[in-house]
């Protein structure tokens, strides 16, 4: 699965209020990466956007996940819910698993009739 990423992440003014939160000289550059990570794991995932926080606690990206996680929060690029965390307009950018199940299906039927011999079915 792959992740799209807008080129206008970078210099996004959530970034830049989620790394003052954070602190320090690469509070930017943590608030990003951790950003960019949660997107992946949940595309990878298929949960819409929906960080377990169990999941979150083991992710080895940042020394404190969760510190950094309520910086997102607040800086408005995640959203905090019972058990865990989910990505702001997760839906506005990216596939819902549902979708990518029924292309992920539509696929392997393809593939089969294709090395079976038939035509599009």
């Amino acid at each position: 699965m792959w992740s799209k990423l807008d080129d206008a992440l970078m210099d996004h003014v959530k970034v830049f209020e989620a790394g003052e939160l954070i602190g320090g000289k690469s509070g930017s550059a943590i608030a990003v990466g951790f950003y960019v990570v949660l997107l992946m794991w949940t595309n990878k995932h298929l949960t819409d956007g929906f960080v377990p926080d169990a999941v979150l606690k083991t992710l080895p990206h940042v020394d404190n996940p969760r510190a950094v996680a309520g910086a997102l929060v607040r800086a408005g690029l995640l959203e905090r819910e019972d058990k865990g965390f989910r990505i702001h307009d997760f839906h506005d950018h990216n596939p819902s698993a549902r979708a990518v199940r029924s292309r992920r299906k539509a696929d392997r039927l393809r593939k089969q009739n294709e090395r079976n011999g038939h035509a599009d079915a």
